[in-house]
């Protein structure tokens, strides 16, 4: 068992060997994370770092997919995986990554809900529109955490993945290998449903759309609020007033609930 401050003084985690990395709190997404990728990184044979979601599974192909989509090409710095819905097998939850609109502050899944005879075997179309990868299965490269740093810690729960890729935009692109599959329980891990966010992930979501645009798209940021309280006034009429009190202090960016312990990895958006 080794802990954060282990990672951060230059512990060197050992080749064939899992290493737990007690955190002493819920950190949020990035942060947890974090402690991993700076374990993986300490090592200097570490060529790629793998952060997957803790309510994935996967099989023997899915990480070589992976690795084959980066070594056919070193301009990739994060590589995405064809992410499948585990209670739905047919159906995609994103074939690698996500399309963001500086208008709405929205992202949309490329791929979402079409069937597993659609993943395209040529990921080139796919790469063309990726404004980041999912985070529920990110093989990133040794030399894009080198020169971008690690993600954005201040966030908590959503945006870390499009703020890591628009940090390293002008050094990296991103990848996607369709070949590597993993199956995704969305939203186990903060319990949010297809009913609908819960009040801890709405807090999040909505003050880290506003966050995320103030400090990559300043100019949208008005655009962005609108639509912001375009979707607040959805949740009034459907009467889901803590949804509505929590994403209104996220707007406003205010203090939130604290999230128990099921919120540690936030899947709900991966």
């Amino acid at each position: 068992m080794l802990t954060r401050d282990d990672a951060v003084a230059g512990e060197i985690a050992q080749a064939g060997r899992v290493h737990i990395v007690e955190n002493g709190a819920n950190l949020g997404f990035a942060a947890g994370n974090n402690s991993g990728v700076r374990l993986a990184m300490n090592n200097p044979s570490c060529r790629y770092v793998w952060i997957l979601n803790n309510d994935t599974t996967v099989d023997s192909g899915t990480l070589p997919a992976a690795v084959a989509r980066m070594e056919a090409d070193d301009s990739i710095g994060i590589c995405g995986s064809t992410l499948v819905y585990y209670h739905d097998r047919d159906s995609i939850q994103a074939f690698g990554g996500a399309v963001y609109s500086r208008w709405t502050g929205r992202s949309r899944h490329l791929g979402a809900f079409a069937r597993r005879t659609e993943v395209p075997r040529d990921p080139s179309e796919v790469e063309a529109q990726m404004s980041y990868v999912v985070g529920a299965s990110m093989l990133v490269r040794r030399e894009f955490i080198e020169r971008v740093g690690y993600m954005r810690e201040d966030y908590f729960l959503y945006c870390e993945e499009i703020d890591w890729a628009s940090r390293g935009r002008e050094h990296f692109r991103l990848g996607y290998a369709p070949e590597s599959i993993v199956w995704h329980k969305e939203g186990a891990t903060i319990g949010t449903s297809a009913g609908g966010g819960s009040p801890l992930s709405l807090f999040y979501l909505f003050r880290n759309r506003m966050r995320y645009a103030w400090r990559f798209h300043r100019l949208y940021v008005p655009s962005v609020l609108y639509f912001c309280l375009l979707d607040v006034a959805k949740l009034m009429v459907r009467r889901r007033w803590p949804q509505v009190r929590a994403a209104m202090r996220g707007v406003m960016q205010l203090r939130g609930p604290r999230p128990g312990v099921r919120a540690t990895e936030g899947g709900a958006r991966r």
